[in-house]
């Protein structure tokens, strides 16, 4: 095997292969917490003989004779309490089942201590996946996939679940065993491109509306949430600290940030330590965005748009506006009251935020490494 093959099985995370003596594994499979049903795995040299001292199934047919498939009813003690619970088993292999029981917190704990107590080892389940022979790369996009916020980001984490990005590594690979250095490098070129978009699919982008006081910034963080999340007042410094909605902008999951309002430093002075803190951290916020909306009120007989490069400019208030001046009328106008504007506005904040969308359209559609694992294999396959 050549070495870029063995770097292929590594990029693909194959499964831990069982070890001499290993003890049976126990890990809960569906997401901790209350719910109507969990569901228990048990697998591992001895996993039948074990749960078959805690599971009496109804009929004649002990579990250990059960074909692989088979579901069985019972009643399920407690060697500790003595308490029991009627529940279902189902057996998936020779030495691999599943213990379906309420989804309470104790429920679940009962279980998986009982066996915990009879010689099984505990695991999360991303362990569990791995040691059952399934591929790294799979197993993160479980993961990931139960932290999309964003149904584009689910549907990018779906194609890698689905083997999009194990495909893309290979592809690499099979250049570069043909001597293909150049497609080589494009391939992997396309794969740090497309990892920007990927390392951010399970958190959401965060844009932060700015400007000075009472230009309009809560209302139109209310038109863009579409309801009243923040306070809205004439009087000038009513927000005092960040205010935070998340929302789904054309699929993407952002969260908006409200902050406090701007002053000149001649107005500092008059200003209270509460809103001043507000305006600190409205600065903070400022800086640590993704993008920066740099809200102006476009009401003003003469506005002006101090926005700084690379920050996305908007006037408020277009529908008391007595015309748009010339050299502002390529901004974004928007109107809270009427809603004009505010469809432009969110489109233009995700063509900041996601270029790639229509600069690149395929760019996203194949292989997006999305862990800074990934990225790290993917760049060392490069040839130097």
């Amino acid at each position: 095997m050549t070495q870029s093959c063995s770097r292929e099985g590594e990029s693909r995370g194959e499964g831990a292969t069982p070890a001499a003596g290993e003890v049976p594994r126990v890990a809960l499979l569906t997401p901790p917490g209350r719910g109507a049903l969990s569901v228990v795995g048990v697998a591992g040299p001895g996993a039948v003989a074990i749960v078959s001292k805690l599971f009496s199934p109804r009929g004649r047919t002990p579990l250990a004779e059960r074909p692989a498939g088979g579901v069985a009813f019972g009643t399920w003690r407690s060697e500790a309490s003595g308490a029991t619970e009627d529940l279902v088993v189902v057996r998936r292999g020779d030495e691999e089942l599943e213990v379906h029981c309420h989804g309470g917190l104790a429920a679940v704990e009962s279980v998986i201590s009982a066996l915990e107590r009879l010689g099984c080892r505990r695991q999360p389940w991303t362990a569990w996946l791995l040691a059952g022979g399934a591929r790294r790369i799979g197993v993160e996009a479980h993961e990931a996939l139960a932290a999309a916020g964003g149904p584009k980001a689910a549907k990018i984490l779906s194609r890698q679940l689905a083997g999009g990005l194990e495909e893309a590594v290979g592809r690499v690979e099979s250049l570069l065993r043909a001597s293909r250095v150049a497609d080589a490098h494009a391939a992997i070129d396309r794969l740090v491109r497309a990892s920007r978009i990927g390392l951010r699919l399970t958190s959401p982008w965060r844009v932060v509306i700015a400007g000075e006081a009472n230009v309009g910034k809560s209302s139109l963080a209310n038109a863009l949430a579409g309801h009243d999340r923040c306070i809205v007042s004439p009087e000038a410094g009513t927000t005092r600290d960040l205010l935070e909605t998340r929302i789904v902008i054309d699929g993407w999951e952002i969260d908006l940030v409200d902050t406090a309002g701007q002053r000149d430093r001649h107005a500092l002075a008059a200003v209270g330590s509460v809103e001043l803190a507000g305006i600190d951290r409205a600065v903070a916020a400022c800086r640590d965005a993704d993008l920066v909306v740099r809200v102006c009120d476009g009401s003003t007989r003469a506005p002006r748009m101090p926005a700084a490069p690379g920050e996305l400019p908007v006037f408020t208030k277009a529908d008391l506006a007595a015309a748009i001046p010339q050299q502002h009328a390529g901004a974004v106008w928007t109107s809270a009251v009427t809603g004009r504007g505010i469809d432009d506005l969110a489109a233009r904040i995700v063509r900041r935020l996601v270029p790639e969308e229509q600069d690149d359209p395929t760019l996203l559609a194949g292989g997006v490494p999305f862990t800074a694992r990934q990225v790290r294999l993917i760049e060392s396959l490069r040839p130097s």
